[in-house]
């Protein structure tokens, strides 16, 4: 649907797949004319079938449908995202368009990324095919090294607005909490909810420590965090905490950017068992815990294969054997990771605050 159709390949039109449609010396007359008609009907109706499954050339599964949650404000976000963290900028294109044909809506952009310009390119590209606005739920976030004063991060925020080229995003989230740094940085981001100029707030790997300190000034309340869960690292406090408070979880590194998770006994043998693969059945264990799931990738057929989660459930029994792969060691790894980035990390651009707007 919507998709533009390359030419058929030719093994869809070749005649030695459909012999019998060009003809055969063992027909003549009118029986000849009547199964030439019969077989160029079918190979036609083949062809109306998976033209729209042809995009630039290459083959792709037909769009699935996605579910979606609710915000405590109203608003709808799908329950899958694609990540654009670490796509070059040369490859955003194709990422983003492959997800828009494969049937996704949502997605996470940030200025760590250093690619916004060309994520907006890519979508504006998509809306001027006839597609409406609406469709989307679109995330930015502002990151730490623009979180020391609250002016650099309103500013920060406004600049990613205005190189997506979207017009109002429907959420801005703080990154990381810098301690001390982080709660007068997201209250002056409050203005763009007031300005029109997103439709949310949000917050990125927040524990729930942070969220209590930021509640005491902050007067508009977050409506989603973002942070790492998945069956090796599985957050259970956070996400039954924010989830209490209203809060959509949203998970990133699902799949442990090509982790272990993918390779452990467990999820191999429920995968097998499913006739499905490791990534989906890692996937739909997020999914099935209420969060939505951020997973990352450039390749269509990845892509597809990500999304097609939806035709099968896992049992209690499977839950509670991906719920107890994660390890104490796990989450102190985790732990050291999450106080270094929430201190500071530098940005792709530097230690100061981020350049100006890019121009494609």
């Amino acid at each position: 649907k919507n998709v533009s159709a390359a030419p058929l390949p030719s093994f869809l039109t070749s005649s030695c797949v459909f012999p019998m449609a060009l003809g055969s010396p063992l027909l003549s007359g009118r029986r000849f004319a009547q199964r030439s008609r019969r077989r160029l009907l079918g190979v036609a109706v083949g062809a109306l079938c998976l033209a729209p499954l042809v995009w630039r050339g290459c083959t792709r599964v037909a769009s699935v449908t996605i579910p979606s949650l609710t915000l405590s404000g109203g608003g709808r976000m799908q329950q899958l995202a694609l990540g654009l963290y670490n796509v070059p900028r040369e490859q955003v294109d194709s990422a983003v368009r492959s997800a828009l044909d494969a049937g996704i809506r949502n997605f996470d952009f940030a200025s760590f990324y250093g690619n916004e310009a060309e994520c907006g390119a890519a979508v504006r590209q998509w809306l001027g095919e006839g597609h409406d606005r609406s469709e989307l739920f679109v995330t930015t976030k502002v990151w730490t090294t623009d979180l020391g004063d609250p002016a650099a991060a309103l500013r920060s925020a406004k600049i990613s607005i205005d190189e997506l080229g979207l017009g109002p995003v429907d959420c801005v989230m703080v990154h990381w909490p810098r301690p001390g740094k982080h709660v007068a940085a997201y209250v002056a981001l409050e203005a763009l909810v007031r300005e029109g100029l997103t439709k949310s707030l949000g917050i990125s790997n927040y524990s729930p420590a942070d969220f209590e300190d930021l509640m005491k000034t902050a007067t508009i309340k977050p409506e989603v965090n973002t942070f790492e869960n998945n069956p090796m690292l599985y957050r259970k406090e956070w996400v039954d905490y924010f989830q209490s408070k209203g809060l959509v979880v949203q998970a990133y590194k699902p799949l442990q950017r090509g982790g272990a998770v993918l390779t452990c006994d467990a999820v191999q043998g429920i995968a097998a068992r499913l006739g499905k693969s490791p990534a989906q059945v890692s996937l739909r264990w997020n999914v099935e815990k209420g969060n939505v799931v951020i997973f990352k990738s450039k390749t269509p057929a990845r892509i597809a294969e990500n999304i097609d989660i939806f035709d099968f459930s896992l049992t209690p029994e499977d839950m509670a054997a991906l719920d107890a792969l994660t390890t104490e060691a796990a989450k102190a790894e985790a732990l050291h990771h999450w106080e270094e980035r929430r201190s500071g990390t530098p940005a792709p651009w530097g230690e100061g605050l981020r350049p100006e707007k890019r121009s494609l």
